[in-house]
């Protein structure tokens, strides 16, 4: 039977600490609050572990899960598997987000879990902006394996009571820290690398870095000057030409880790023993005298410019979330040695291609309908379904994949168990083949979630209505708000329609078609849990009509 108990006790009860140690030990799972969601938690490194959380929620082994640290040394320590170029990136973006809502994909070190990473041998690590998330860390002596904690494809948690009506017959402890911050999952990065083809050999490049090493030290310089002396922008700016194929083993890393783990210990002064945490402590400090532009190890500074000569890198977004690709883009710029590293969003995310959020040539504002912002019109009939047709496609492939490298990329998750669709306003009826497009579907069998009062003036229409409601909130935090309560309005939507025994559930999406990063990430949540389905309304006075898309 689950059990909740209460976080905070955890901070000062020897006792709790015990169980928790001892449960993990066991190879049990828990249920703990994190800013984005509550997780469902077991030991990374332990194959049993692993298997009890896929099969505890249903999950499929292709979908791999995020693994869960204390502190950045524990990730390279326990999980990462990444040449000393990819530790300073892992480091800078750790800087700025971490502990927060970013995940990041890199190589997993070999005795990492196959099944922790759906066989593809890489990790996705983030570092929870949560105190009792954290605390759970450091008391099981582990990286924690954790996904959302609810059945797979269900509506992800916010609370600990969430999590109890999900696994309230299982053996888990669930520790409670109230609703979570944030509210949906985190933002999941990967850090990718491309062979140049017109490189040359390794000797080569140790031989220029060599020369070039020995003239910066000459000169007292290091940070703010280092891409003009080695000429890295000028360099990286013209050279596109590299290998399409993503580099997924390092020969070059792996012929000279034992012996980089060697000379890091010494550089450091440290103990040379069973465990490197100790290490990688002292090298965060060297990787903030890079920062302060202070003399650092030609050893490090020299891996460093070498793999970032070997390779062309770029980092790929796979699940939008609070840190955006803007927000990626402003750290890397930033820094002289990261600042032409591009990023990207993987193809099967950019929900922006959907027609709902092409803009109008002409205004169209009906002031029956409050938008967020009016400034931004958004285009809404529909008369060519080839943009939404083509992206569904591309997402429904996703479902047919043996092995993802990121979590969130189904079209069916965050699904209630009552038929859910979107809902948005047709504002030109003769756009629609009348006849052929009216749905069947009865409005007042439906429960209707609506964000921000869109439908406010028609909530008769339906069984029942349930409103997002963010009027009396800032402009800039209502999006904010809608991203926290989304998953708990829409658990309360299907409690609502199971109870009421309801056909259906409708969401309006009238007030989330802006192309912005942040409304497309809670998009990104809203559009898989109707799988998809999108249904147009139109309203005349009295008459109120919905059609298929």
């Amino acid at each position: 039977m689950a059990k909740i108990i209460e976080g905070l006790d955890l901070l000062n009860n020897d006792d709790i600490k015990k169980k928790l140690k001892q449960h993990i030990d066991k190879n049990h799972l828990i249920g703990f609050p994190t800013e984005t969601v509550y997780g469902l938690g077991g030991n990374s490194l332990n194959e049993d572990s692993l298997k009890n959380i896929f099969k505890m929620k249903n999950r499929p082994v292709s979908d791999p899960i995020i693994s869960h640290v204390c502190d950045i040394s524990q990730a390279f320590e326990q999980l990462y598997h990444v040449n000393i170029f990819e530790k300073y990136i892992i480091y800078i973006l750790n800087k700025k987000f971490w502990p927060g809502p970013l995940s990041i994909i890199a190589k997993a070190k070999k005795n990492v879990p196959l099944i922790l990473t759906a066989h593809t041998k890489f990790c996705a690590v983030r570092l929870p902006n949560n105190l009792i998330a954290r605390e759970i860390i450091k008391i099981c002596e582990t990286p924690i394996a954790a996904p959302s904690a609810n059945k797979f494809q269900h509506i992800s948690p916010t609370t600990s009571l969430h999590v109890f009506e999900e696994f309230k017959n299982e053996n888990i402890l669930i520790f409670d820290d109230g609703q979570c911050d944030v509210g949906i999952e985190s933002t999941v990065i990967k850090i990718t690398k491309f062979k140049k083809k017109k490189n040359v050999n390794s000797e080569k490049i140790h031989k220029n870095i060599d020369n070039e090493i020995n003239d910066i030290q000459e000169k007292n310089i290091l940070c703010n000057t280092i891409s003009d002396d080695l000429n890295f922008k000028k360099n990286d700016e013209h050279d596109h030409n590299y290998s399409e194929d993503e580099i997924t083993t390092d020969d070059e890393y792996d012929n000279e880790y034992k012996e980089e783990l060697k000379v890091l210990c010494q550089l450091t002064n440290s103990n040379n023993s069973d465990s490197n945490k100790e290490m990688y402590m002292k090298l965060k400090s060297i990787f903030e005298n890079i920062e302060s532009d202070k003399k650092i190890p030609d050893y490090i500074l020299q891996q460093i410019l070498k793999y970032k000569r070997l390779y062309n890198y770029k980092i790929i977004i796979y699940r939008r979330g609070k840190y955006t690709k803007n927000d990626i883009e402003e750290v890397l710029k930033s820094n002289k040695l990261l600042e032409n590293i591009e990023v990207d969003l993987y193809k099967k995310i950019k929900f922006e291609d959907l027609d709902i959020f092409q803009k109008e040539s002409k205004s169209q504002n009906n002031p029956n309908f409050k938008i967020i912002d009016k400034n931004n019109d958004i285009k809404n009939e529909n008369t060519n379904n080839q943009r939404h047709t083509n992206f569904l496609q591309k997402t429904e492939d996703t479902n047919l994949e043996k092995n993802e490298v990121s979590p969130g990329l189904l079209i069916t998750h965050y699904s209630p168990f009552v038929s859910t669709y979107l809902i948005d306003i047709i504002l030109k009826i003769e756009n629609y083949n009348v006849n052929n497009n009216l749905s069947n579907i009865q409005l007042n069998k439906c429960i209707f979630l609506d964000i921000g009062n869109s439908f406010i003036d028609y909530q008769n229409n339906f069984l029942k209505y349930i409103n997002i409601y963010y009027d009396n909130l800032p402009k800039e935090e209502q999006i904010k708000y809608v991203t926290k309560n989304f998953f708990l309005f829409l658990r309360k939507a299907e409690t609502l329609a199971i109870n009421n025994k309801a056909e259906n559930i409708l969401i309006s999406v009238v007030n989330l078609k802006l192309c912005d990063e942040i409304y497309l990430s809670i998009f990104d949540r809203i559009f898989r849990s109707a799988s998809g389905k999108i249904l147009k309304a139109y309203i005349n006075n009295d008459k109120f009509q919905i059609f298929n898309n």
